[in-house]
C-alpha cells in the first residue's frame, strides 16, 4: 500500500483550516495537534476535561471543562455532556478562537452531536452505527454473519437469575447492561457472577443502571479482540490483539488495563478470529452501509474464539496497530466518511498485517479512584516479575501517574522491542499494577490474569 498519496490528501485537508479537538484529556491530543500544525492548519484549539498524563499540546487555545465522574466511563460521559451541552464559558472560548465560525471539529467515536458551538463535526458517524454500541444486541449480528458464539440470553433484570442458572459454566455467568444510561465500556457495566455469588445482589446493582441484561456463560481463556476497517470496496482485517482484562482477588470482578498485540495465539485461533471479523464486517457493510473501523471482542478458549461484544468505531487496538504500521487510520476514516478519500481494503489489510507481524506495540492503564501527585518511574521485566530501574537504555517501559476525569490514572508505555512476543502479557500487567500500588500507595485492587489455555 502506498501511504504517501493518503498522507498528501490528509495534509491538504488540514492546511489552512481552523480545527477544534475534543479529547477528554488534553495530553491525548498532543500528537494530533502537532500533525495539524505541521500540515499548516490555520489554528488549533483543544477542549478537554483535564490535562491528563504526558506532554500537553502546543495549540492556540485550550479550554478545560473540568467535568468529572465517579469512574472511567462516568468521566467520559460527563465530558461528552460538557461538550454537547456547552457552558457559556466554552461557547465564549470557541468564539474567541474562531470568531468567523469557520472551524471544523474532528469527529470523536462516542459523540452523538454533529455540531459544537455551531461548528460542524468532520467525520461524524451515522446514528445507526452508533446504536450498535448496545451490547445486548450483538447475538443477532453474530448469527446473521454465521459466526460461532456461546449461548446467551437477553432478559429483563428480574428474570436474570433464571437465565443465569440455565447458562452457567463452571465459572458462572457474565452479565452486561443495555444502554439505558448511555454508552459504557471498559467492563464498567459488566459483572462476573460465579456460582457461589447471590444473583439477587447483582440484580439490585443492575436495577439502577439497566432495563435488560445480556447473560452468557463465563468463558475461560484469553480475552482478546480482532479489528477490521470497512471501505467502499471491502473489509480489511488485521491481527489478533490481547485485551488485558484482569480478575480481582477480593471479589468477582474485572479490571480493564487496555491491551497489546505482543500476544500470538495459535494459527487456528488467528484464522478463526480473522474470518469472524471479515464476516461481521461484510454484514455491517451490506445491512447498514457501514464504513470505518470496528472491533470484535471475545475470548480465545480451548474450543476456539467466541465473540462477546462489538465496538462499532476505531478502538485502542486500531490505534496501536496503525501506529505500528505507520498508517493514519483516524484521518483516513474521517475522510472516508466524508467522501474525501478512497481506500482499498485489500491494500490496507496487506500492508498492516505484513508490518505488524514484525513490529509490535501495546500499553496499559490503571484507574485510580483518588487524586495523587504526578510522578513516574521506569521499570524492567525480570525472570520472576518486574522491578524499578534507573537505566532508561535497558528499561522495558515507563509508568506515569497523573490526573484523570475520575481521580488519577497510571499510564504504562512499553518499549516494543524489549517485550517478548508470543505469550500473554496479562501476568506482566498484574505485576505492574502491584508495583504501581506499592510505589505510590494507590489502593489498587489485587488482581490475577486469566489462565492461558495455550501455554
Amino acid at each position: 500500500m502506498n501511504v504517501e498519496p493518503i498522507e498528501t490528501a490528509i495534509t491538504g485537508l488540514h492546511r489552512g483550516r481552523r480545527w477544534i479537538l475534543t479529547p477528554d484529556a488534553a495530553a491525548a491530543a498532543t500528537k494530533t495537534a502537532q500533525r495539524l500544525r505541521d500540515d499548516g492548519a490555520a489554528g488549533v484549539m483543544v477542549v478537554a476535561a483535564t490535562e491528563g498524563v504526558g506532554d500537553l499540546p502546543d495549540v492556540d487555545r485550550v479550554h478545560y471543562t473540568r467535568s468529572s465522574g465517579d469512574s472511567l466511563m462516568g468521566g467520559v460521559r460527563a465530558f461528552l455532556a460538557s461538550v454537547e451541552q456547552p457552558s457559556a464559558a466554552l461557547l465564549a472560548a470557541v468564539d474567541s478562537f474562531d470568531p468567523s465560525g469557520e472551524a471544523l471539529v474532528l469527529g470523536q467515536g462516542f459523540s452523538r452531536e454533529h455540531r459544537l458551538a455551531g461548528r460542524p463535526v468532520y467525520g461524524r458517524r451515522r446514528r445507526a452505527w452508533r446504536d450498535l454500541e448496545d451490547k445486548t444486541t450483538v447475538d443477532s449480528l453474530w448469527d446473521a454473519a454465521g459466526v460461532l458464539r456461546a449461548d446467551a440470553m437477553v432478559v429483563a433484570i428480574d428474570d436474570a437469575p433464571r437465565a443465569a442458572a440455565a447458562l452457567a459454566s463452571d465459572g458462572g455467568t457474565v452479565w452486561v447492561a443495555d444502554n439505558r444510561t448511555g454508552w459504557h465500556g471498559g467492563g464498567e457495566y459488566t459483572r462476573w457472577v460465579p456460582p457461589d455469588v447471590d444473583p439477587d445482589e447483582v440484580v439490585r446493582w443492575f436495577t439502577d443502571r439497566a432495563d435488560h441484561v445480556r447473560i452468557m456463560p463465563f468463558l475461560e481463556g484469553i480475552p482478546c479482540s480482532i479489528h477490521g476497517f470497512a471501505t467502499d470496496d471491502g473489509v480489511a482485517v488485521f491481527l489478533p490483539f490481547e485485551l488485558l482484562i484482569l480478575r480481582r482477588e477480593d471479589r468477582p470482578g474485572f479490571v480493564y488495563a487496555q491491551g497489546t498485540n505482543h500476544w500470538t495465539p495459535p494459527d487456528e485461533i488467528t484464522t478463526q478470529m480473522r474470518e469472524a471479523a471479515r464476516s461481521i464486517g461484510n454484514r455491517l457493510r451490506s445491512e447498514l452501509g457501514y464504513l470505518g473501523g470496528f472491533g470484535v471482542d471475545g475470548v480465545a478458549t480451548v474450543n476456539g474464539f467466541l465473540p462477546t461484544e462489538l465496538n462499532p468505531r476505531l478502538t485502542l487496538g486500531h490505534g496501536i496497530q496503525a501506529r505500528a504500521a505507520d498508517v493514519p487510520l483516524g484521518p483516513m476514516e474521517r475522510m472516508l466518511l466524508e467522501g474525501d478519500l478512497t481506500v482499498s481494503a485489500a491494500e490496507l489489510e496487506d500492508h498492516v498485517v505484513a508490518v505488524v507481524r514484525d513490529r509490535r506495540e501495546g500499553g496499559m492503564i490503571f484507574i485510580v479512584d483518588d487524586a495523587h501527585e504526578p510522578d513516574d518511574l521506569w521499570f524492567r521485566f525480570t525472570e520472576d516479575g518486574v522491578e524499578p530501574t534507573t537505566d532508561e537504555a535497558t528499561a522495558t517501559g515507563r509508568m506515569q501517574l497523573g490526573p484523570a476525569a475520575a481521580g488519577s490514572i497510571v499510564l504504562v508505555t512499553l518499549e516494543p522491542d524489549r517485550v517478548p512476543v508470543g505469550p500473554s502479557l496479562a501476568p506482566r500487567a498484574a505485576q505492574l499494577m502491584a508495583l504501581a500500588d506499592r510505589r505510590w500507595n494507590l489502593d489498587l485492587p489485587r488482581v490475577t490474569p486469566a489462565s492461558d489455555p495455550f501455554a
